[in-house]
């Protein structure tokens, strides 16, 4: 860790920042905005390939809890929260992810589809698109962009509040969103009106694009045939948000692939990938993000902190959501 740590002593040579209206100087920052909480029941194979965190406690991320209420019946399970990720600073308002609408307005369909497929969640009135937001002086109408790094449920689940961004997702997505065989994990029929509704604002990629000064995607596939990661470069390094090929610390920690993918070989490639190209990978749906980043904020903190913390990840943190 402090080989790396030491290593970055400087800003990165692409480091980016902007002068605000007042003359300001301000870097690039990443918040990570939770929108809600769900769970998925034991042995919640999803977590890390192959493994049954029902009967190996020792490879559980944060967020275990031995009893939660799925409807059917009680069960242990894995909370997880629904990310939205607000990319502060650069030349665009960017929002990466949009969760799922967990509210009691959310569309009827959509709440079914959840209960369908024994999904647990917990809503609060601060996760929500909106008040997220409004903590930085922003809208949902504010946002210029919006990437969707795969178009599974918990992804795109607020898209259609966007009523002003352009969309950005992969091509391959984007059958599979609209017309998912029942075989596809977590592409549900309920919700491709998120894509739908959005089609002329929705630019679908065939590969990496650079967004904006600072701000870049890259197509690595794996955990679907079109998950993109984004790469934010800010004053503590490159930062990866990784989507589901990072759902959790731990599958850094081990160097483990998640339990959900259409090709292994490409994820374990992927994972390289980011390794060789970032220094701080966010895992998307971890509540031990907190533990690590108390205030929610990656960027114009102290370097060593957010590299050795970030990148290297320790089975170290708290269960459950802040």
């Amino acid at each position: 860790m402090s080989d790396l740590v030491d290593s970055r002593t400087d800003r990165p040579d692409d480091y980016i920042a902007n002068e605000t209206e007042t003359g300001r100087i301000v870097s690039i920052r990443v918040h990570h905005l939770p929108l809600g909480d769900e769970a998925g029941p034991t042995p919640a194979s999803y977590a890390l390939h192959g493994v049954d965190l029902g009967r190996e406690p020792q490879m559980r991320p944060s967020g275990w809890v031995d009893e939660l209420d799925f409807g059917i019946a009680k069960s242990a399970g894995l909370r997880s929260p629904l990310t939205m990720w607000l990319i502060e600073g650069a030349a665009l308002n960017i929002v990466v992810d949009t969760g799922c609408d967990m509210s009691e307005d959310a569309h009827p369909a959509t709440r079914a589809a959840l209960r369908n497929h024994v999904i647990w969640t917990e809503h609060r009135a601060s996760w929500t698109v909106e008040a997220q937001l409004a903590r930085f002086g922003l809208r949902p109408q504010d946002i210029d962009i919006v990437i969707n790094t795969c178009c599974h449920f918990d992804h795109i689940g607020n898209n259609t509040k966007f009523a002003n961004a352009t969309f950005l997702v992969q091509a391959d997505e984007f059958a599979l969103a609209v017309h998912p065989p029942p075989w596809a994990l977590y592409y549900y029929p309920e919700f491709a009106f998120n894509l739908l509704d959005i089609r002329d604002r929705l630019e679908l990629l065939d590969g990496d694009l650079k967004v904006t000064d600072g701000v870049s995607i890259h197509r690595l596939g794996g955990h679907s045939p079109g998950t993109q990661v984004v790469i934010v470069e800010t004053d503590v390094g490159r930062v990866c948000l990784p989507g589901d090929l990072v759902p959790f610390y731990k599958n850094l920690e081990l160097n483990w692939p998640m339990g959900a993918f259409f090709d292994l070989p490409k994820v374990m490639q992927a994972f390289a990938w980011m390794r060789t190209n970032a220094d701080i990978i966010l895992p998307h749906h971890d509540w031990g993000f907190f533990d690590r980043h108390p205030d929610g904020c990656v960027g114009d903190t102290t370097l060593s902190e957010e590299v050795g913390a970030g990148m290297l990840a320790t089975s170290e943190s708290s269960e459950g959501p802040p």
